[in-house]
């Protein structure tokens, strides 16, 4: 997608490496990417790849290697998978020819994401790239704009962020290691795991079950002929009495007394983070985080929407200007209300590059006028619909609507609702409509019954997961996929077929392990507390050395515990 901003680029390839050249009328650019992680943690080396040596602590990488079979990643020195013992794809191929690429150049720009997980693939690779001249670019969009901007603005890369990001990976390999050797020795296999994070999240998963269990009671879903919908809910009760109940709600009449009207000013929602943008396209798209941060990768990497690894809300003058431009276009310029919002530093929301809706997408490429590096799917329209609307409305003024609160009496039982009976003055709502309550009438005949024995307390969305962990402070956007994504790996959790998300039998066994004897390591106040390190590190506030000592104290004394 970049080497095509400034004209039709040349293609070679160096090795096995694709390498573009293009002109940007003030540099050649030759545009290679490294495919992700390059280096990871030994295990060969010191301790779980970390070597100690005059108080000071060194950790060990390697080139990653992935089989071509099983798909396992190793980093150790080895020739063939010590899984199955098939080939192994090594990403040695990726640093020699990267290196021989920079030997043909003035300079280097590193262009990794823009986060602490970028900035430390970028310093990996910028470690064995030989060529003395190297600088960092940052990017939040794949725009020409934005690269452009970033082109004439290179820094330094910063220490400080992959001190943090060591930190990150050491503890999670130190802790994870010493865990899951416990769990091999408790259970057998070697296929079990735990970490600071995994754990405590597994531990909400299965109280959630658990409330979800003593939650069980009767609905009884009762359909008026307005359309309106009222539900009984009652403590379980036997058969019989439930055919009774069915039968003694058929064609009765309902009252309805209405309890206040009031007009009220709607806001709209901010933009998405990535926490959101995950909760979302869980309830309303049905996707698993995987399947999400997959396709917002590939619409970020095609240029169509902001970096969607966040955990800010800000909108950057640069996307008020987007919002501004559709609005006026679509709905005149007296519905915009640009906001901000709120945050700081250089991330922003994750919001649309253009003013381009999801019809305007289909469009263009229909027409051959925008061309992209891949083709869409219905799942990438359906997300980019997702993130285009919430950002259009976030940047709309409020909506005026009535909102009403009644009751409704039926046989014996009150059922207090409320809603919106109408909009008074459009704002937001014309890209985002609300749900309109249907017409009220003082008596209302039920023309349906169904009942439903289901519990008040559901499990989790894996959605619901990603936003329990923001809200806690466990996780960062670079890693609440990957943490669900493990507990299903490991089956410790199970999703149902509804989409929410129970512990397995093993989930349960490993985690009452876990919590009863190494309870103070897994806690969700000690994992909140070692985010908030990082961050400091991150921030320059903590020495990643000393941390690493502490750490060190810590899980050595994990170790001697049975």
């Amino acid at each position: 997608t970049i080497a095509r901003f400034f004209g039709r680029p040349t293609k070679r390839t160096v090795n096995e490496l694709t390498v573009y050249e293009i002109n940007t009328g003030d540099l050649i650019l030759n545009i290679a990417a490294t495919g992700g992680h390059v280096f990871d943690l030994v295990t060969t080396e010191g301790f779980h790849g970390v070597r100690m040596e005059n108080g000071s602590f060194f950790s060990v990488y390697s080139t990653i290697k992935r089989c071509k079979n099983c798909g396992e990643q190793i980093s150790d020195e080895v020739k063939v998978c010590p899984f199955c013992g098939s080939e192994l794809k090594d990403k040695i191929d990726v640093v020699k020819s990267l290196q021989q690429v920079a030997r043909e150049v003035d300079f280097i720009l590193v262009g990794t994401d823009a986060d602490a997980e970028g900035e430390k693939i970028g310093y990996d690779v910028s470690n064995v790239l030989l060529n003395p001249n190297k600088e960092r670019v940052e990017f939040h969009e794949v725009t020409k704009k934005a690269l452009s901007l970033a082109l004439k603005n290179p820094r330094k890369l910063d220490k400080r962020m992959v001190e943090a990001q060591i930190v990150r990976r050491v503890e999670d390999r130190w802790l994870g290691f010493e865990l899951s050797r416990k769990l091999w020795e408790k259970f057998g296999g070697s296929r079990l795991s735990a970490g600071r994070v995994q754990t405590p999240v597994l531990g909400w998963i299965i109280q959630r079950a658990i409330e979800s269990r003593k939650s069980i009671k009767d609905f009884y879903v009762l359909s008026l002929e307005n359309g309106l919908k009222v539900t009984v809910s009652l403590p379980p009760e036997k058969e019989e009495k439930v055919k009774e109940r069915i039968e003694s709600f058929k064609n009765t009449v309902c009252k309805v007394l209405v309890l206040s009207e009031e007009e009220v000013e709607l806001n709209p929602q901010p933009p998405f983070s990535t926490d959101t943008m995950l909760r979302e396209a869980s309830s309303r798209l049905k996707l698993s985080v995987r399947e999400t941060m997959r396709i917002a990768q590939d619409l970020f990497e095609l240029g169509l929407i902001t970096y969607h690894r966040t955990d800010s809300v800000r909108v950057s003058t640069t996307g008020i200007g987007v919002a501004r431009e559709y609005i006026r276009e679509k709905f005149g310029e007296d519905v915009f209300k640009g906001r901000e919002w709120f945050g700081a530093g250089a991330h922003e929301c994750i919001r649309p590059t253009r003013p381009m809706d999801v019809g305007r997408l289909r469009q263009l490429l229909a027409m051959g006028i925008l061309r992209l590096a891949k083709p869409l799917t219905a799942q990438h329209f359906a997300l980019y619909n997702l993130i285009f609307n919430r950002f259009i409305a976030s940047q709309m003024k409020p909506a005026k609507v009535l909102s009403l609160r009644f009751k409704v009496l039926v046989n014996g039982f009150e059922v207090e609702m409320e809603g919106y009976g109408k909009v008074i003055e459009e704002g937001f709502t014309l890209t985002k409509p609300l749900k309109l309550l249907p017409p009220l009438k003082s008596e209302l005949k039920v023309l349906q019954v169904t009942h439903k024995r289901m519990p008040t307390i559901l499990p989790y969305t894996e959605g619901e997961i990603i936003e329990t962990m923001r809200k806690n402070g466990i996780g960062r956007p670079s890693t609440y996929a990957k943490i669900v994504s493990i507990l299903f790996e490991r089956k410790y959790v199970k999703e149902t077929k509804t989409k929410r998300v129970v512990p397995t039998k093993l989930g349960y066994m490993v985690y009452n392990y876990l919590s009863k004897r190494f309870g103070e390591y897994v806690s969700e106040e000690t994992t909140r507390k070692l985010e908030e390190v990082i961050d400091a590190i991150e921030a320059g506030k903590l020495n990643y050395q000393q941390v690493l000592s502490n750490l060190y104290e810590e899980v050595s004394a994990l170790k001697i515990l049975t």
